[in-house]
C-alpha cells in the first residue's frame, strides 16, 4: 500500500476517533468484497487526493500519524512508537530497543531484538524513519 518496508501506525478504538470535518470526502476500499461501498473492514482514503488515512476495522482503527498535524512537540511525543507487531513479517530487523511482538501487542510472544553488526548502527529521526 505504501511501498515501505513497514508503517508507523496509531491504533486506536473506533469510539475514540470523529472527524469534525471532511467526512464527507472519504471514500472506502473493501479488498474481500472488491467494493468502494462502506463495508467493515476497510481502507480510508481522502476522496479528493486518494492519500489512504487509515484501516478501518470492526473494533478498531489503525491511523497513519503522518497525516496529523500535531500543535506542539510534546503532542507529537504521544505518538511515538511503543512496539512493533507482526514482527515475524519483518523484510528488515529494526533494532531500536522497543519490544517487537510475533503477530499483536500482548497477545503473542515477544521476538528478542537482533543488534546490527558492529561498527553499523541506526539511526532513527525524531519522526521515528530510519536516517
Amino acid at each position: 500500500m505504501h511501498g515501505a518496508p513497514f508503517q508507523w501506525a496509531a491504533i486506536f478504538e473506533k469510539t475514540d476517533v470523529y472527524f469534525y470535518e471532511g467526512g464527507d470526502s472519504l471514500e472506502f476500499w473493501n479488498s474481500r468484497e472488491m467494493s468502494q461501498e462502506y463495508i467493515v473492514p476497510c481502507k480510508v482514503y481522502c476522496g479528493k487526493c486518494r492519500a489512504p488515512i487509515m484501516d478501518e476495522g470492526r473494533n478498531m482503527i489503525l491511523l497513519f500519524p503522518t497525516l496529523v498535524e500535531f500543535g506542539s512537540v510534546e503532542e507529537r511525543e504521544k505518538f511515538r512508537p511503543s512496539c512493533h507487531i507482526f514482527y515475524s513479517r519483518r523484510s528488515i530487523d529494526v533494532p531500536d530497543g522497543i519490544p517487537k511482538w510475533d503477530e499483536h501487542k500482548d497477545e503473542s510472544k515477544l521476538i528478542p531484538e537482533t543488534l546490527p553488526p558492529e561498527n553499523k548502527s541506526i539511526q532513527i529521526n525524531d519522526e521515528g524513519k530510519l536516517l
